[in-house]
This record gives C-alpha cells, structure tokens and sequence, in this order.
C-alpha cells in the first residue's frame, strides 16, 4: 500500500465501520433518535399499557433540545430566514444565541437539504469518520506505522467520548480536535499564510459544531500543544498561530458575539461562579467515576435492562464519567508500552502529560482542578468533560503501544500481575453476584420502602431492579474478568516468544474493536420512525384547544420543557443551558422555594402552579397537564388517556388596551403581525418575551416598541386600520454575521492563494 492510497483505504475501511454501527439507522429504515424516552411517560403512554422502558434513559437531553431545534432550524433556514427567535419555549427566546443550537455546524447541512429525520443517522456517521480521518492523518504525521496510524484512526471516533455525546453537541465540537492539532502541527512545521487559514477554519468549525464549553477545552488542548511545540522547538510561527486563531474567532462570530450578547442577560455566569469553590479549596474527588474509564458499565448504567448502582454508589451518570474509554487494551497495556523507555517518543510524552492533565481536571483532583477554577472561562465550564483529553490521547499511545508490541517484555512483571488479580476479582464479583440475590432483593426493598404506598408497584419495581442487577452485572463482571485473564496470557505468551508479539497485533487491535462495541453498539438507539413522530392524544387535545399563542406546562415529570415544540406548540418555560434572568425572575412563584436548579430543571407541582396560576395566565399558559388530578380549585378539568389537563383563563397572545383583541395575528418565529382597527390609538400588549433585538413598524413605517413592567413587550398604535409587525433582528446578529463573512473570504482567498488586490 502506496502513501497515496493508505489514506483512501483507511477512508473506505473506516466508512464500512460506522455504516456497520448505524446500520439500522442507515439501512434499516430507523431513525438515530432518542425520542423513545418520552414514552416512559404518562402522557405519551397508552391507558392500559404497560410502564415502557426506553432504550436509554440517559438521552433525555437530545429528545428535548437537540432534535426539535434541529428541525426548528431546517424548517426557517429552508424558508430562507435564518432561526434567530424560538416562540415555542420560554415565552420566547433567542435561538441562534443559545449556544447548543449549532445552526452553522456544516453536518447539519445534511438535515437542511433532506428528511431530517433520515438524515441524524447519516450526520452521526459522517461525524464519526469525520474523526477518523483525521485522527488517522495526525497519527501519520506524528511517524506512527502503520498498525499504529490505523489503530489511532478507528479507535478515537468509537472512543467513549465521541459515542457517549454523539447526539449532543458536545461531541459535534470534539470531532474537529485532530484536525486543528493537525493544523497548528502543519503552521508550526512551515509557518505560511495558507497554514494559518488551515487553523483558522479549524478553529471555526470546532465553535461551530454548537458547545462552547467543549469548543474552549479544545482550544486549550491545542494552546497547550502549541506551547509544547514552541517550547521544545525554535519558537517560530508564534505570530502565524495567533493569527490564525484570530481569524478563526472572527470568522465563528455569528455565533460567538450573539452568545455573548444572551449571556449578559443570564444569570447562568454569576451563578455557576458562585455555585464552584474557591480556587484554593480542594473539592471532593469523583474517583469512583474513575473506574468506568477502564469499564464503562462497572456500575451498571441507564441502558434498558441494566440496573443503576451508580447513583446508589454516588457516582456520576456514565456520559459525565466514561468519556476517557478507549479500550481495556489501550489503557493498561498499549499506553503503558509506548511510554516506555528508551524508544519513548516526545509525542508520547506529550500525550502522557495531556492524559494526566485530562484526568486530574476531569476528576476533580489537585493540582489541575484547583488551576482550572482560577483561569477565567475555565472556572464555569464543566470540567468533568476534560475526558476528551484522554480520548484524544489514549487512542495515539495505543498506536505508538501497538507499533512496539515487540517490546512488551519490558512491562513490568508486577504491572501485569495485577491484570490477574483484577481477573480473579471480577470473577469473583460476578459469583458473588450470581449467588447473592436473595440478599440484593432485601437491600433493593429496604431502598424502595418509602418510594411508593403502593405495595403492588414497590413489589413489581423491587422485583424488576433485582431482575435487573443478577442479569446484568455477572455477565458484565465475566466478560471483564475473561478480558483481562485474556490480555495476560497473551502478554505472558509474546514475553515466552518474542516472535509471536508482532503477529499477535491483530488480536490485540481486535479485543480493542470488542471493547469499544460493547460500550458503544446500541447506546444511541435507532427507533421506528412511527417511534419517533409519535404524537400522543394529550398533544392532538392541545391542538384543537390552544388558541394561536396559547402556551401550556406540564407537571413533573410531565411533557418536560421543549417537548411541545416538537409538535408546533408553545410551552412557557424553556429548556437551555443560559435562561433569560427576566423570565426566571417572573416565574419564580412556580417554582419552590430554596431550590438551587436552574428553573427549567426544577420540579413543578400544582401547589406551584396555584401559588403562580395568575402569573401563568399573563402569561398565555392556557392548559396544564399532569398524570394526578388536579385540586377542586381548577374547575375545568378533562381528562385525556393517562394525564388530566387543567384549563385556565389565559391572557390572549395580543391584547388592546380597550379589552379587544386584533383582528389578524400571525406568529412565525421572529415575526409577529397584528392587524387591528379602531377609532381610538391603542395600546398594544404582545405576550412574547421582550428583548432589544426587537423593532416594530405600522404600515411599513417604524413604530413604537417598549417593555412595561415584567416580561413582555408592547407597543401603541394611533386610530384608525393598521398593520403592526414585529421583527427580531438584534444588531449583535448582524455585526457577528457580518464579521464572519468578511473572515470568512479572507480564509478562502488565502487558502486559494488568491490576492485581495
């Protein structure tokens, strides 16, 4: 295989690999969608169905934000408008702003010419090769061989980080982290204007890919790596870096400039700031997450038929703590084996002090923890995502591991001898387990006494936890304790005959492949597309009901924030990482008192909503749904399959200050229009969140446009027939897009090496 060709069949082999893990997606006719979660619910279940169990309870997050802002974004940018106002959650809020949304992210360009239900599958498997390749292309840059390069190329995109977080945009933005090392590599080897561009759209399309938290620890990555670079190199290029990194921001200024403009109406900064310790204490460290880095599900997990332990155990969730995996293999013996002397590279001792980096930041373990709570940014993201630094590195030193397999004698004998004992240890987890259940049913039911006054429920719920921990855990256990007595015996049998270790190569790459599937095949699932679109009958009796403008809330756990947007309905609170302070602070009677989460994760119960039901009914909520029956307070009361609805008295979307309501209305995301007559100038109040990016016209000409007291915005209209319109056009929008397109033919003609006069 020629140097040309490598990287073509890598591409090709690559390309059958993720066709083959989203095959039902692909091929199948299934849709890549976690929608299924809300079946587990009353009002998405059937009267008499039994409780359903969702594929993976996890994926709650996609469900309601990601899938429907996808679809929001394809239906306005395909009716050539871009999605910069969501009327559909929190009374209105910005949507290019929030920061998740990823409108500019190039994968969703798939969804935006297409079907976009058809299309989450073919986007997460271009993603994944996306990752491959170019983990492939720095491997062969870095002089990995060939076994090594290819190693590197097909474990990092099935490595935990990118599967656990491949439907959230945190894993959009960690598939460009090989291509922008690749590119500071290239500027720093040969500094040129070209090479600079290279790491400039690199460092776009990392912000672009939707998650600024994960986009800044990517740039730190590459910052420290250039540093290391500069450090042990002659020091050229710093110039062409920073330059490159400049344009890079600029041209990812649509979006970066927007966000910051929401932030500075969020309390979501201060919060967090206030929420993290100083940087000089030492925080608690999370180092039973730790473990799920050499076995994901050693505490089980929220896949269907698995049993949580981990939150019994005050674990992390598995997203939030098996980001680092990338094989048994990779860990304990092929990462090891590159770092040994004397053939140790200084990419190895690169990738080793980035792994080390990642896990004490990751983990929450001094000194990188207490440093990253003292640099600004860094002190309010949530570090525990620092995993990536170990899928990044781990993959690179099991090649640089897997090219010296020869050399696997020069493993400690003691090193090894504590792979057995782990052997022997999970064996005799996964016995105790077995022979073990009348015991783990009595602790389950001890858990579960207070959980419900139903005995019938408890009985069933105890029975299926049980069910759950003796199915799932001795076989886990076992498959754990075989792979490590299997990785033994075949270092033990390469240090017997050294001509064995470089053939034993394919079976070491493999038992890699076996481990990554085992975390990752299935953990995103593919549902029927009936599955996907389903539209309950609560759903079906608000669309008859609400009027235009109408909103609605459910109670916990309910119709979650964000879920009536999947089906054209407005909900009254928003599900979003930022959450406007003024609409927090109008909708604080909801909520009880002392709670610490953000409004959107907080419990609602109806003592909330008849503490609030005048602040809801300002607010348009003209229905309120939940699986209990409403107290004899809320008079009208239906009851649609397994959810009751209460009915209140909303406030219209539009209001005169006469008591009557316009003639017209129509509400397009970013675009109000009212149509009224009178013979006297009205006031004009619009229940839609107020915000400075907002302008009116009447009749074509600019108009008045303010915001009483509380949340929303209004306006007056003189006597007579008029046309009001609303349009959201914030001047941060317009500089950042402005910004980017200029950085953006700047980057294009120096890559084409076209001049600018």
């Amino acid at each position: 295989m020629t140097k040309r060709t490598e990287p073509a069949a890598f591409a090709i082999v690559l390309l059958c690999a993720v066709v083959g893990f989203f095959h039902e997606s692909l091929l199948g006719g299934k849709v890549l969608s976690s929608a299924d979660v809300l079946l587990a619910t009353a009002s998405f279940g059937e009267p008499s169905a039994a409780e359903y169990e969702p594929a993976n309870r996890l994926l709650m997050d996609p469900a309601l934000q990601f899938e429907p802002w996808l679809e929001f974004n394809r239906r306005l940018i395909r009716s050539g408008r871009l999605p910069l106002w969501n009327s559909r959650a929190g009374c209105g809020v910005p949507h290019l702003a929030n920061g998740q949304s990823a409108v500019f992210d190039p994968f969703q360009l798939v969804a935006y010419l297409g079907d976009a239900a058809a299309a989450r599958g073919v986007m997460a498997a271009l993603r994944l090769w996306t990752a491959g390749i170019g983990m492939f292309l720095l491997a062969r840059k870095w002089g990995l061989g060939p076994w090594g390069r290819w190693f590197a190329g097909m474990t990092f995109p099935f490595s935990g980080f990118l599967v656990v977080w491949l439907l959230f945009p945190v894993a959009w933005s960690a598939v460009w982290t090989p291509w922008l090392v690749l590119a500071i590599d290239r500027l720093l080897d040969h500094p040129s204007p070209r090479r600079a561009a290279g790491v400039a759209l690199a460092t776009a399309l990392v912000i672009a890919g939707g998650h600024i938290q994960t986009s800044a620890h990517i740039l730190l990555l590459g910052g420290i790596y250039a540093s290391w670079r500069l450090i042990y190199g002659n020091g050229n290029g710093v110039v062409a870096l920073g330059l490159g990194f400049g344009l890079g921001l600029l041209i990812a200024a649509a979006q970066v400039i927007p966000l910051a403009g929401y932030l500075s109406q969020s309390s979501v900064w201060r919060d967090r700031e206030v929420e993290r310790s100083a940087w000089w204490r030492l925080a608690p460290p999370r180092l039973l997450d730790a473990a799920r880095l050499a076995a994901p599900y050693i505490y089980g997990g929220q896949r269907r038929g698995q049993p949580n332990l981990g939150r019994a155990l005050g674990a992390q969730n598995l997203n939030e703590s098996a980001g680092g995996c990338a094989g048994l293999a990779t860990l304990i013996w092929l990462a090891p084996l590159a770092l040994v002397r004397p053939r140790r590279s200084a990419h190895a001792a690169f990738l080793a002090g980035l792994a080390v980096f990642g896990f004490l930041g990751a983990f929450g373990l001094p000194p990188v923890d207490n440093l990253l709570r003292a640099i600004p940014v860094l002190q309010v993201t949530d570090n525990r995502r620092l995993t990536l630094y170990l899928a990044f590195a781990l993959p690179l030193l099991g090649g640089l591991g897997l090219d010296r397999l020869e050399d696997s004698a020069v493993l400690p004998r003691s090193w090894i001898a504590a792979w057995a004992a782990a052997a022997v240890a999970f064996l005799g987890l996964a016995l105790a387990v077995h022979f073990s259940e009348p015991w783990i049913k009595a602790r389950i039911a001890r858990v579960n006494e207070s959980a419900t006054k139903d005995v019938v429920a408890r009985d069933r719920r105890v029975e299926s936890q049980t069910r759950r921990v003796v199915d799932f855990m001795p076989r886990y256990y076992g498959f754990i304790a075989a792979e490590l007595a299997g990785l033994t015996g075949l270092v033990l049998l390469c240090q017997r005959r050294q001509s064995l270790a470089i053939s034993i190569r394919p079976v070491v790459f493999a038992s890699v492949i076996l481990d990554l599937a085992v975390l990752g095949v299935g953990y995103n699932p593919a549902i029927p597309r009936t599955t996907h679109e389903y539209e309950p009958a609560v759903v079906e009796r608000l669309k008859e009901r609400l009027a235009p403008g109408a909103r609605a809330i459910g109670l916990s756990p309910e119709l979650p924030p964000n879920v009536l947007m999947r089906f054209g309905l407005a909900d009254a609170r928003d599900y979003d990482s930022i959450e406007l302070e003024r609409a927090v602070t109008f909708f604080d009677r909801l909520y009880e008192p002392g709670s610490s989460a953000a409004p959107s994760r907080r419990e609602i119960t109806w003592a909330g909503v008849a503490r609030a039901r005048e602040t809801l009914e300002q607010a348009g909520v003209a229905a309120v749904v939940a699986s209990t029956r409403p107290p004899i307070s809320f008079p009208r009361v239906e009851q649609v399959g397994r959810v009751w609805i209460a009915w209140l008295d909303a406030r219209p979307y539009a209001t005169l200050g006469s008591g009557r309501v316009p003639s017209k209305l129509e509400i397009d995301d970013g675009v109000i229009t009212i149509e009224l007559a009178s013979d006297q100038p009205e006031y004009v109040l619009i229940n839609e969140t107020w915000d400075s990016g907002w302008s009116a016209t009447i009749d074509g000409q600019p108009g008045p446009l303010f915001a009483p007291a509380g949340l929303f915005m209004a306006s007056r209209v003189p006597a007579g027939r008029h046309v009001l319109v609303l349009r959201y056009a914030p001047w941060d929008v317009l500089i950042g897009l402005g910004t980017s397109a200029l950085a953006l033919a700047i980057a294009i003609l120096v890559l084409t090496r076209n001049r600018l006069f």
